[in-house]
């Protein structure tokens, strides 16, 4: 078209450059459609007519053919005008191949750092093959491959097919963040694969497809490519995104990053040893592992132990059944160390099959072994027959350091005892020297006011062991309040008898006691209990038991105390109360100590059955008590918790368990308490296993996060919240939120599949993504482009009406018709 006719029409010209049209059209805005079309030619028509008329009527003389040259001109203004109003539209249009679009969304969060273990061999080998995975440093490229995160395998893939995608398509790279985010659409063009680290505390997957979709409406789009392991655990649900994408046709093609078993990984997360164990005495190695990915799978747990430097030798080793993802398994091995010295233990995790790392698999931790000598304190307040041959079998035991007081004796006696005192303990740390404190019928007014607090913190707070031996002198004042008034208070409550004020014998009771001898009548724990371990046969220890020979006197308590044990009550029927026969012998725990009555004070007539008897007896309950000091005031008990670490939402389950044989029954007997920084202290229930009478468990919410103690405590010690002087056990650990990345990390296959199988995708392994670009079958796309120039205001148009009104008045002038 010359540049006059695009005058007469109003066309633009065209810029240099610009390709000429494919194809031309007209086309009318304003043309009348179906009634209005057929009232526009019958207006047409009528107009017409009128219009001949009007050329009749103005001179009936004048020629046909002069009427017909101003019917024309009127006709051809009409006309011009009517062309006008129906808008006429040129349309130029130019078609033109344009690359589509093709989006790439790369999963950057934490769980794209994890590596698979890729447990079939061949699958492995295969997979390594496909990707180009070559020996190195070494390692095989089964090896490799499964020491690689999961983004890097990705970013290894496509990155080798990413020209052959790019080939005819504009590419678009986003990480789950700028995907989310509105616009990023230069950064996106301009990004590379390698630029993506996983760094995300969750995945957004559906805000990134939503953002995404919104980015390219409109525009020609190949295709959505996504690599993720499939855990989408934060903003809007992918499931429903989806939809918006059928609905544009835009397929998903979904890499799956990841192998279906997910991380696997075995982590030796503790290793417990005492600090502290007796030569020759049986101790426990616990080795704590911890596993994910691993469930109903087993490995071996090997320890070693090396002595005083030598060469690490064999302990043994289990096999430890893995279970749920972040439970502890325990294995324990019983081991009696038989040289004093430093113990150093080795523990490592083997036969768990592929896994993260192996770097976690190894613990080690130490010992020390001591010589079993326990360090006695026995204070008398007089010279009875129990005080002079206990005095005597203390001193031949090997295994007690012994000093003795006896209370009142004259100016210039010499105390006995291994290492003899001139005086007695003045203080915490003078007493604190001892492991164990056996007081025989003392005279506490006569030790001085500050004892009975000294008393309570020897055993409470620094893991001592009383024994107290009630006797014919002093012991009812004791037990009368006496002492109430003292700095330490009534400290007879660390005793696990109660003794009521004003309680007194009967004259038939005071009779039977020195008339008629007794034996004990050793209850169910105190027929299990070592310390009544006189022979090691069963039936031959019954023998000696029933053939001790009988007492005369004995202490009457009201009742044992609410967590005691009672080992032996009174053989005689008759002396009994409301709460059963009297109480003679009892054990408690008070903190990490232990205390003991005994309500009668003639354990040496046994040495006229034998003198090991007696000797033995009081080397067993010496041991017992003086034991946890003599280790360091640890408690009798471990506390310990399923996981190391807990999320929002868990159940904590907490066990205890006694070491102590002789606290086995006790195990039920516990006061806990779980605090959080700035929130009141929460009372805890443990339940006494019925399986297993040395374990307690108990079971509470993980409901916020935060650091937390659980603080555990014998009944004895009730006072928790720190006024009182019993030491509790604490047990610290922490809640953190949900890490859904970290906690969750397998790949999530089926919600993949959805995605591919709503939107007409597919579903890619990493050793098919060079298949990808097959699967994507646009690349150029036809663009039509249409100009459109509206002829309505054209020069040509204005021209014929004003051509011919002027025309049509000139004529008429001449024709004198105006």
């Amino acid at each position: 078209m010359n540049r006059f006719w695009q005058y007469l029409l109003g066309i633009e010209a065209a810029s240099p450059g610009v390709t000429p049209p494919d194809d031309v059209r007209l086309e009318f805005a304003s043309l009348p459609q179906g009634a209005a079309a057929v009232g526009a030619v019958l207006g047409a028509l009528a107009l017409i007519f009128l219009v001949w008329r009007l050329a009749r009527w103005g001179r009936p003389d004048l020629s046909a053919s002069r009427r017909v040259a101003l019917a024309g001109l009127r006709l051809l203004t009409v006309a011009a005008l009517g062309v006008m109003l129906i808008e006429p539209v040129l349309v130029f249009i130019r078609r033109e191949q344009t690359p589509s679009r093709l989006a790439v969304i790369l999963d950057d969060s934490e769980s794209m750092r994890f590596s698979d273990p890729y447990t079939d061999a061949s699958q492995a080998a295969a997979i390594a093959a496909k990707l180009g995975i070559e020996s190195k440093d070494g390692k095989s490229p089964m090896d490799r491959l499964r020491e690689s995160p999961r983004l890097g395998l990705v970013q290894k893939v496509l990155g080798a097919n990413v020209e052959a995608l790019a080939k005819g398509r504009d590419l678009f790279v986003y990480d789950l963040e700028s995907a989310a985010r509105p616009g990023g659409g230069d950064a996106a063009r301009t990004r590379k694969l390698e630029d993506v680290e996983p760094k995300l505390a969750v995945s957004p997957l559906g805000d990134a497809l939503r953002g995404v979709l919104s980015a390219h409406r409109g525009q020609p789009v190949a295709g959505l490519i996504l690599a993720t392991d499939g855990r989408s655990n934060a903003g809007e649900d992918p499931s429903r995104v989806v939809e918006a994408a059928a609905r544009q046709k835009i397929p998903i093609f979904a890499i799956a990053a990841g192998a279906d078993e997910g991380p696997r990984n075995i982590r030796l997360a503790e290793l417990q040893v005492d600090p502290v164990v007796f030569a020759r005495d049986p101790t426990t190695v616990s080795v704590v592992v911890e596993a994910r990915g691993l469930r109903d799978a087993d490995a071996s747990v090997v320890l070693e132990r090396r002595v005083n430097e030598g060469a690490w030798e064999p302990v043994g080793s289990q096999r430890v059944v893995l279970g749920e993802d972040g439970v502890l398994k325990r294995a324990t091995f019983r081991i009696v160390p038989a040289v004093v010295g430093q113990y150093e233990y080795r523990a490592r995790v083997e036969d768990a099959g592929p896994e993260l790392t192996e770097d976690d698999n190894v613990a080690v931790a130490a010992s020390r072994v001591v010589r079993r000598q326990i360090r006695a304190l026995l204070i008398a307040g007089g010279p009875s027959p129990e005080v002079q041959f206990l005095r005597n079998a203390l001193m031949r035991d090997q295994q007690v350091e012994f000093a003795g007081w006896l209370q009142h004796a004259d100016p210039g006696f010499r105390q006995p005892g291994d290492r003899p005192i001139a005086r007695l303990p003045n203080n915490d740390e003078e007493l604190a020297r001892y492991d164990a404190l056996l007081l025989v019928d003392p005279d506490l007014r006569a030790m001085g006011a500050h004892w009975p607090e000294m008393i309570q913190k020897f055993v409470g707070k620094d893991g001592g062991g009383l024994i107290y031996v009630a006797g014919e002198l002093f012991s009812q004042q004791l037990f009368e309040g006496g002492d109430s008034k003292s700095p330490g208070g009534d400290w007879t409550k660390i005793l696990p008898v109660v003794r009521d004020p004003g309680l007194f014998r009967s004259d038939a009771e005071a009779r039977l006691s020195s008339q008629n001898t007794y034996t004990l009548d050793l209850t169910p724990e105190g027929r299990g209990d070592p310390v009544f371990e006189f022979h090691p046969d069963p039936i031959r220890n019954r023998a000696v038991l029933t053939s001790l020979p009988g007492m005369y006197w004995s202490f009457p308590v009201t009742r044992a105390r609410p967590g005691a044990v009672v080992l032996a009550r009174h053989g005689d029927p008759r002396m009994a109360n409301q709460n059963g026969r009297h109480v003679l012998l009892a054990s408690q725990l008070y903190g990490p100590g232990r205390t003991v009555f005994i309500g009668f004070d003639s354990t040496y007539r046994w040495r006229y059955l034998g003198e090991d008897y007696f000797d033995g007896f009081w080397a067993r309950l010496v041991d017992r008590v003086g034991r946890n000091k003599a280790l360091g005031g640890r408690f009798p008990f471990l506390v310990n918790l399923d996981k190391s670490v807990y999320r929002v939402g868990d159940r904590v389950h907490a066990s205890v368990r006694y070491s102590d044989p002789a606290a086995l029954a006790e195990a039920a007997e516990l006061v806990a308490e779980l605090e959080a920084a700035g929130q009141p202290p929460e009372s805890i229930r443990f339940e006494k296993s019925p399986e297993d009478p040395g374990l307690a468990t108990a079971e509470f919410p993980a409901q916020q996060a935060g650091a937390y103690s659980l603080r555990v405590a014998p009944a004895s010690a009730t006072d928790l919240g720190g006024g009182g002087e019993a030491r509790v056990s604490t047990t610290p650990f922490r809640v953190e939120p949900p890490r859904r990345e970290i906690d969750e990390p397998a790949l999530n296959r089926p919600l993949l599949a959805d995605l591919a199988r709503l939107t007409g995708g597919r579903v890619f392994e990493l050793s098919d993504v060079d298949q990808l670009d097959a699967a994507i079958p646009t690349r150029e796309v036809t663009r039509t482009i249409e100009t459109r120039d509206e002829l309505w205001d054209a020069p040509l148009l204005f021209g014929t009406i004003m051509a011919g009104l002027t025309v049509e008045w000139l004529l008429r002038k001449r024709y004198r018709l105006a």
